[in-house]
């Protein structure tokens, strides 16, 4: 996984505005309104792109503690997701159905996972906020979405903010083949968990297994 040239969120920032042909900033808390606009959409943006891919460098595996609340129906476990959590992976247990909810097991604001099986971990995509450890294609991604952003408050040029967006997709869509390429058998995505990424936080429950006519095996 190759490190991106940016070093700083104002760095990610000048990307953004170098596309679109604006002046590059000091810094991103510096009060012109490039920086002010960047400054204010960069963290969404970053979140949302963070989401929208299973980026190796942003991935992590954690064994998830009990969350001390059992579900009131559907499940008998509840796992408490880490802080940092953005996206769900893959499970250890592909087999076992979950659901992914927040703020209604005991009060609080907490994400949990729940499910029926006794122990769960998971890989994820965590909160990467640090830029010196985002890979070149993810920086190039959080630059054109926010590039996308931004272009309309500051230049009012809607094709090149469509531009832009083309820009990001494509971006993505290199993400996909470049990750899945640094993969070992062992972890590429099996069809459940292909459906776990599509779907995110739905339940989802093992294909079955056929027989050679296309039949459900008994």
């Amino acid at each position: 996984m190759p490190v991106g040239s940016a070093q700083t969120e104002t760095d990610l920032a000048n990307m953004a505005l170098t596309m679109i042909g604006q002046q590059v900033i000091t810094a991103i808390s510096e009060d012109s309104n490039r920086a002010v606009m960047c400054n204010k959409r960069l963290g969404d943006v970053r979140d949302t792109v963070l989401r929208s891919h299973p980026w190796n460098c942003a991935s992590k595996r954690a064994s998830l503690s009990d969350s001390g609340v059992d579900p009131a129906w559907g499940f008998t476990q509840s796992y408490t997701l880490p802080t940092d959590f953005v996206r769900l992976i893959a499970t250890d247990s592909p087999d076992e159905p979950y659901q992914i909810e927040g703020g209604n097991q005991d009060g609080s604001n907490a994400v949990v996972l729940m499910t029926d099986a006794g122990s769960m971990k998971i890989k994820y995509i965590y909160k990467l906020t640090d830029v010196t450890k985002m890979d070149y294609s993810l920086q190039q991604a959080i630059a054109c979405r926010l590039a996308h952003e931004i272009c309309m408050p500051l230049t009012g040029d809607i094709n090149l903010s469509n531009m832009m967006l083309q820009k990001y997709d494509a971006i993505i869509k290199e993400a996909q083949f470049t990750d899945s390429s640094a993969m070992a058998a062992y972890d590429k995505l099996q069809p459940v968990d292909w459906l776990t990424a599509r779907l995110t936080d739905a339940t989802h429950r093992p294909f079955p297994t056929l027989n050679s006519d296309g039949s459900v095996a008994g």
